[in-house]
């Protein structure tokens, strides 16, 4: 499996023992900065003026993470409209391949100096395509 590997730690889970509802938000952001990172290297965003600011999160959790359990968070599909996109970010169990839970995360790309919606062009859709098959490898 390719994506962000992860390991459940006591923090991140509540009195109950598993990972608290607001803690998923957390490991999804931390896969979501990782499988973005070559973009953010190369300054890619930056040297274009975006911004992609996250509007709408769906979580469907399915089995509880605990501590020590080791996680993949995967970013399986990749949706593009004409100013947002949304990514369908899994968390499966890294032994086990079973699936916790599922989030479909809706971004709107602004430009960072006007704060105005852009429209998504060929060239970050190639760049998304690229950072897909950087994690395919």
């Amino acid at each position: 499996m390719n994506g962000t590997t992860l390991q459940i730690r006591g923090y991140h889970c509540d009195a109950y023992g598993h990972v608290n509802n607001a803690r998923y938000l957390e490991l999804l952001e931390e896969a979501r900065w990782t499988f973005l990172e070559p973009a953010l290297k190369e300054n890619f965003f930056d040297t274009r003026n975006l911004l992609f600011i996250v509007v709408n999160i769906n979580i469907t959790y399915k089995k509880p993470l605990v501590p020590a359990q080791v996680v993949n968070i995967e970013i399986t599909d990749v949706t593009y409209n004409n100013k947002s996109m949304v990514v369908r970010q899994t968390i499966t169990d890294n032994q086990t391949h079973e699936l916790a839970s599922e989030a479909r995360v809706t971004f709107v790309l602004l430009n960072s100096k006007t704060g105005k919606p852009e429209t998504i062009t060929d060239d970050i859709i190639a760049k998304f395509d690229e950072l897909t098959a950087l994690r395919d490898v």
